[in-house]
């Protein structure tokens, strides 16, 4: 406790200083850190190394990217499903968006503006998982199944 009075009675002698000679003196605040530094307990050790983590060994398998064909061509429906969810909604909410702005519908603005902004929201997921999925199908190079999250 004592030494918690004398680092808050040296920090205002120090602010007391600064303030009649209008700057910030850098020396007055050395010795109290360089006090407080010292009587630290704390015992460091240095982490153990391991030598699994050399990014440059070209020999090492990483089992995580190996696809069978099996996995490989495994349609995900659900996640289409979803994507095709996502897409028709986003589709009638920007739709309905758009009848209240050119007043085909009855609503207010802030309405318009909402449903515009989930409609992008749904529409836009909706419309790259299904465009993933149809150029899949298609058998188009660069796109295939695996490229889909399953849920």
């Amino acid at each position: 406790m004592q030494e918690l009075a004398a680092v808050t009675f040296s920090l205002q002698l120090c602010s007391e200083k600064c303030c009649m000679k209008g700057s910030i003196p850098a020396r007055n605040f050395r010795p109290v850190l360089n006090r407080m530094a010292s009587r630290r307990n704390i015992r460091y050790s240095h982490l153990p190394v391991d030598e699994n983590d050399d990014y440059g060994d070209q020999n090492r398998h990483d089992p995580r990217f190996d696809y069978s064909p099996r996995t490989y061509n495994r349609i995900p429906w659900k996640s289409i499903f979803l994507a095709l969810f996502l897409l028709l909604l986003g589709c009638l909410l920007l739709l309905l968006s758009i009848f209240i702005f050119t007043g085909h519908m009855q609503g207010e603005l802030s309405q318009a503006y909402s449903l515009l902004g989930l409609g992008f929201l749904a529409f836009m997921p909706g419309f790259y998982e299904t465009r993933i999925a149809y150029y899949s199908w298609r058998g188009t190079e660069g796109y295939n199944f695996a490229s889909i999250p399953d849920y």
